[in-house]
């Protein structure tokens, strides 16, 4: 992590990769952006080859994982870039396929190691939610936003944020930030896609910049 400015950022070039292949037998690598014991949080890049498919599962944790890039066939729908799957803690779900591979963000909350849970849920939380049916809202001048999960299960907020050219966040009201597309500047530092940042608490902070515009999914506690 390189600290700027009242941030840490983790670019997507230098994280550490996990071949998931030797964890769990899953044909996929896992990047960590940020493992945030103090929020039991854990932020990570997944990368699903090209046609692999995710069995079905359960964990302890719950998790609210994103698609990057790609698509993923999921229930007969396919999930595309910004739409979400919202996996709860000890609810079985699955399959996922990759027939064209897939880049996912996963926000994970509790434990995601596999097939650890004794007990199943009765209730029924899991969702897939298409981002194309959520509208955008103006939050400020040259930035809008729309909410993808807000509390549900999962106890976080998920938007994705699409900044103008040439816009700012002068006080980003947020935990943390991947880059889908475009680029962000915060000081003499310029993140790209998939590079991440993380905001720190207490201190005073740059603004982020976007000097052609981007597109990004934020992650908010609640």
């Amino acid at each position: 992590m390189l600290m700027v400015a009242g941030y840490e950022l983790a670019r997507a070039a230098e994280i550490p990769w996990e071949d998931r292949v030797n964890v769990d037998g899953w044909p996929s690598r896992a990047g960590m952006y940020r493992n945030d014991t103090e929020h039991n949080l854990c932020m990570r890049l997944i990368d699903y080859p090209v046609g692999s498919t995710e069995p079905r599962h359960v964990h302890a944790g719950s998790h609210a994982t994103t698609v990057m890039k790609g698509k993923t066939i999921v229930d007969g729908l396919t999930l595309g870039p910004l739409d979400v799957i919202l996996g709860p803690s000890n609810e079985p779900h699955g399959p996922l396929h990759y027939p064209e591979g897939c880049q996912l963000f996963s926000a994970f909350v509790g434990s995601y190691f596999h097939s650890e849970v004794e007990q199943l849920s009765d209730e029924r939380h899991y969702k897939l939610i298409q981002s194309e049916r959520i509208p955008w809202v103006r939050q400020q001048p040259r930035v809008q936003t729309k909410t993808l999960i807000d509390g549900d299960v999962v106890h976080l907020r998920l938007q994705a944020l699409k900044a103008e050219r040439e816009a700012e966040l002068t006080s980003p009201d947020m935990l943390a930030a991947v880059i889908v597309e475009g680029e962000a500047s915060i000081e003499d530092e310029r993140l790209g896609p998939w590079d991440f940042l993380y905001v720190l608490e207490g201190v005073d902070r740059a603004p982020i910049r976007f000097p052609s515009g981007a597109t990004l999914l934020t992650v908010s506690l609640l």
